[in-house]
This record gives C-alpha cells, sequence and structure tokens, in this order.
C-alpha cells in the first residue's frame, strides 16, 4: 500500500513556451502534456503571452469540474522591441528562446521554488534544456533531444552547411559548457526523447533514464479501403518544407527509380517553408513535375484525411528529435521508408517499415529507390506493413501511457532529492 505522502499529488511547474490548443507540432505537444498532466498533478503551466487568448478562450469553454479549469496559467513574452525583432527576422527563434529562457528564470524564481518539481519541456534539446538556478524545487528535464545531423547530409544544407556543422560539433561538446553542465546536472531526472539523445548524454557523463518520445498517437482513424485498388502507389510527406527535412532525399531517389523502370508511383507533399522553390525547382530538373505535387495550406483535419487515402509515408529528415508526424501517418495506416535515425528510428521497426542506413548520399539514395521498389512491386506487403504500423502506432506509443511515466519520474526525482517532501505537496488525491 502507499504510504500517505504517496498518495498526494506532486505540485509541478511545467515550462512550457510552446503550448496551444488546437495547433499542430511543438505548440500541439505542449498544450497534450498540460492536458495529459492536469488531472495527475496540481499543475502551473508557464507558457508565453502570445498563447494567452487562445488557452483562455478554449478553458471558458470547459465544463465546470474539467482538470485544466483547475490548472494556473502564468504567460510571459519579452518586451516589444524583442519581439519585433523575432518577427522580422532578425532574431532567430533560437535566440528568443533562450533569452525567453533566461528571462523567465529570474522573473519567476519565486514560483519555481513554491512548488515540488519544475519540468522544462518543450522546444527541449541539450542546448537549452532551461535555465533554472533552484534552491528548494527538483528539476525534471524531457523529452530532451540532441538532433544532429550525420556529416554525410552536411552539404545538403546548401550555404548553411558550414553553420550546421558548427552547430554539431557545438551539441556534442554541450557537456564542456558551463551552464549547460550545471543545469543538467541539478537535474534530478534527464529523460531523453530517442536512443541517439540517451547515447549522447550517457557518453559524456550523464545518467538518463529510458526513452520518451515527447509526442505520442493521434485518436485513430479510418483509412481508406481504396489503397490497394489503385493503379499507382500513393507516397506522402507532410510538414515543413526546410533543408534539414532531407526531401531532396526522396526526390532524387524517386527520379532513380523512374528512371529504372519503376514509374507506377505519385508523390504529394504537404506543407511549406523556406525551402519550397528550390524544391520546386528541383522536381522540374528532375522530369518528375507531372508525379509531385504540392499542396499548401493544408488544416491538420485534411492532412489526416490525406493521410488515409495515401499508401505509404516518406520520410528522410535529416535532423528531427522526434519526427511524430510519422506517428500520425502509422495510425492512419501508412508504413513509412525513412532513414533509421533519430526519432524515427526509435517510432519504426522493420515490420513496418522499410529503413535506410544512414550513409554518404548516393547510398542513402540508391537505398531509398530499392524501397520504392519493393513498395511499388509488392502489394500485399505493403499492406501487411500498414497493418503492423497502425497496430504499432496505436498500441505502442499511448498518451495516457507516457502522462504515467512522467508522474513516476516526478516521484522519482523527488525520492532523489530524499523523499516526497510533503511540505510542498497537494492535498487532493491522484
Amino acid at each position: 500500500m502507499m504510504d500517505e505522502s504517496e498518495s498526494r499529488r506532486p505540485t509541478v511547474l511545467l515550462s512550457a513556451y510552446a503550448c496551444e490548443p488546437g495547433k499542430g507540432s511543438e505548440p500541439g505537444v505542449g498544450w497534450r502534456w498540460a492536458n495529459g498532466l492536469a488531472p495527475r498533478v496540481e499543475l502551473t503551466v508557464l507558457t508565453r503571452a502570445s498563447n494567452r487568448e487562445s488557452i483562455e478562450r478554449y478553458r471558458d469553454s470547459l465544463p465546470n469540474g474539467h482538470p485544466l479549469r483547475s490548472v494556473r496559467f502564468e504567460y510571459f513574452d519579452l518586451g516589444p522591441l524583442a519581439l519585433r525583432l523575432k518577427g522580422i527576422g532578425l532574431l532567430p527563434t533560437f535566440g528568443y528562446y533562450v533569452l525567453w529562457q533566461r528571462a523567465v528564470a529570474r522573473r519567476f524564481a519565486g514560483l519555481a521554488d513554491s512548488v515540488a518539481v519544475v519540468h522544462h519541456l518543450t522546444f527541449c534539446s541539450l542546448l537549452c534544456p532551461g535555465l533554472w538556478r533552484l534552491e528548494r524545487a527538483v528539476s525534471v528535464i524531457g523529452p530532451v533531444g540532441a538532433p544532429l545531423v550525420p556529416q554525410f547530409y552536411f552539404r545538403l544544407f546548401g550555404s548553411q552547411a558550414v553553420v550546421q556543422g558548427l552547430r554539431d560539433r557545438l551539441m556534442r561538446a554541450f557537456h564542456l559548457l558551463p551552464w549547460l553542465r550545471r543545469v543538467l546536472g541539478q537535474a534530478k531526472v534527464i529523460v531523453p526523447a530517442n536512443s541517439e539523445t540517451a547515447g549522447l548524454l550517457e557518453s559524456r557523463g550523464f545518467r538518463s533514464g529510458p526513452v520518451l518520445l515527447d509526442t505520442g498517437s493521434p485518436e485513430p482513424g479510418e483509412p481508406s479501403s481504396e489503397k490497394c485498388r489503385r493503379d499507382k502507389v500513393r507516397f506522402l510527406y507532410a510538414g515543413r518544407l526546410e533543408r534539414r527535412k532531407g526531401l531532396e532525399l526522396s526526390l532524387r531517389a524517386l527520379a532513380l527509380a523512374r528512371d529504372e523502370g519503376t514509374s507506377g508511383w505519385e508523390f504529394e507533399i504537404l506543407g511549406t517553408g523556406p525551402d519550397a522553390a528550390r524544391l520546386r525547382s528541383l522536381v522540374a530538373e528532375l522530369g518528375i513535375d507531372g508525379k509531385v505535387v504540392f499542396v499548401v495550406g493544408v488544416g491538420h483535419e485534411e492532412v489526416l484525411s490525406r493521410m488515409a487515402g495515401a499508401d505509404v509515408f516518406l520520410f528522410t529528415s535529416v535532423r528531427d528529435t522526434s519526427g511524430g508526424v510519422n506517428l500520425e501517418a502509422m495510425a492512419m495506416g501508412l508504413p513509412v521508408l525513412c532513414l533509421a535515425h533519430q526519432g524515427v528510428g526509435d517510432i519504426t521497426n522493420d515490420g513496418c517499415a522499410i529503413r535506410v542506413q544512414p550513409g554518404e548520399i548516393g547510398q542513402t539514395i540508391r537505398g531509398l529507390a530499392d524501397g520504392i521498389h519493393q513498395f511499388c512491386a509488392d502489394p500485399v506487403a505493403r499492406e501487411r506493413m500498414a497493418i503492423a504500423a497502425r497496430a504499432r502506432a496505436l498500441n505502442d506509443f499511448r498518451w495516457e501511457d507516457k502522462f504515467d511515466r512522467m508522474v513516476g519520474h516526478y516521484r522519482e526525482a523527488l525520492v532523489a532529492k530524499g523523499g516526497l517532501d510533503s511540505s510542498r505537496e497537494g492535498e487532493s488525491q491522484g
């Protein structure tokens, strides 16, 4: 049986810079965690002031007694000048984020030490895992990522290749930076977002917990029953169009497969971003413009609908902590063609995906083209992998399991400090 202190719900400050209802990507992840932790702990959420209107409007629509009604939200943004510089691109998002973390660590220091646990969550990387200086509370960090680019792929970044190389060196040397050693050293629990991050942490002398992906499987939708009846295999990508997503690898592999006789495919790209114009030009250069379709301005519900009607999710990102969009695709019954690394390497297995080991660019394109040949040539195997993908997404990456595991980490952190601190525990029963 639990003793009295173990039955109380920890008081938690969740640092969630990105946290907003009705959004995808990082804001949606932050909001999902806030929703899931609300009934399990006494929760305060610290987020950006720009999120206030949508959060308060959503909370006002909830019935009395809903767990989110009892959550305390604190809002903060930097001043008008910083916001203006960020808006026009002179202050990069990561730079603004670091300054935001520094400011909230000072402004909300009293709040941080009035709770039992401070949990740094969204946009959580080893280069900025929060900047808190805690006197009484315990620190939990994660799921934290260290998205590194295999050196083979630096030239995919074009003029930014040197910058990317320097970023990777800095990420690998994070343990040499005094403020990062302090922040990570004070953490009682560090939760890695993928296996590669866990390995990097441990190689640098930091003890990490078991891998916990920062996102989970969506509510299950229904795949289309027409998939295997078409004469073309529909590959699909959804997400930002930027260099780190490695879409050039996808396009060159599709062109190679076409040149080698596999032409019964089409590729739909959902999204926009700074690499869109270059990718459109590359499609024309490769002579596959009649087989590749770019779709912009697609909302989340339509993305899921288009996933339901596709056959294979093609994901060749070279830098992604989680790649959670793969879970959405798998839940809609899509097998995956991907690189076997980072988050997608943990999300998939050989039963639901064709996974190409990172290597020289030519070797990677060859491996992806072979995967395209296989998916196009064998509809029975494709359907078998689709069923396995859906089952894996819905059974192995459940949000509820993640929330329970995180609460377990809170208790682990409090025990590591020297026992659950009942002077700062809530009185309600979990």
